[in-house]
C-alpha cells in the first residue's frame, strides 16, 4: 500500500539515501534501472522537480528520450549492493530487474513503472531538458567528471506524486 506526502516531506531521506548509495532512476516501460549519485528537488517555474542527469551513452537515455516520464526510488540500504549493480550493468547487455529480483509496479499518475521495494518513489513528468555545454562549464568540473567528453543531458521533472510504502 503506497500513501501520498508531501514532495519535501521527503526531501532529506531522499538527499541522505541518494548520498549513501544512490537511488534508482526508471525510465522505459519495460522499467530499465539506473543507478545515479546526481540529481536533486526544487521548485522551478512554480513547480516542484526533481532534477537528474543521464549520459547519451548510457541505455536509460533512450528510454529518457522515447517517453516524458520517469520515477525516482529511494531503496532501504539493504539494496546497496542492487544499486551498486544497476550502476556498473547495462540494460543492453542483462535484465537489472530480473538479476536483482526486483518488483515492478505500475505507476499511480503515470504509464511507467517503479520499483516496489522502494520504500519511497517520485513519478515525474519531463517537462524541459537540455545539455551540460563544455564552454560553459568550470574546467576543473570538466577535468574531474568528464575526461571522455561524455557530457550529461538534464532532464526536469515535474514531480507529479510521491509515495511511501
Amino acid at each position: 500500500m503506497r500513501k501520498k506526502v508531501a514532495s519535501f516531506d521527503a526531501f532529506e531521506q531522499t538527499m541522505e539515501q541518494m548520498e549513501k548509495h544512490g537511488l534508482l532512476l526508471v525510465s522505459g516501460e519495460e522499467g530499465n534501472p539506473m543507478a545515479i549519485g546526481w540529481g536533486t528537488v526544487g521548485i522551478i517555474w512554480g513547480k516542484l522537480m526533481f532534477i537528474v542527469l543521464v549520459r547519451p551513452s548510457r541505455y536509460s537515455f533512450h528510454f529518457m528520450e522515447s517517453t516524458q516520464e520517469f520515477t525516482v526510488n529511494v531503496l532501504p540500504d539493504s539494496y546497496g549492493e542492487k544499486i551498486a549493480f544497476c550502476g556498473s550493468k547495462s540494460g543492453r547487455d542483462i535484465n537489472k530487474i530480473e538479476a536483482c529480483g526486483f518488483t515492478l509496479e505500475k505507476g499511480i499518475l503515470i504509464n511507467g513503472p517503479f520499483i516496489g521495494e522502494a520504500f519511497l518513489h517520485y513519478e515525474c513528468r519531463t517537462v524541459h531538458k537540455n545539455n551540460v555545454i563544455n564552454a560553459d562549464l568550470d574546467k576543473s568540473i570538466v577535468n574531474e567528471y568528464y575526461p571522455e567528453g561524455d557530457f550529461h543531458r538534464v532532464y526536469f521533472g515535474e514531480i507529479l506524486g510521491v509515495y511511501r510504502r
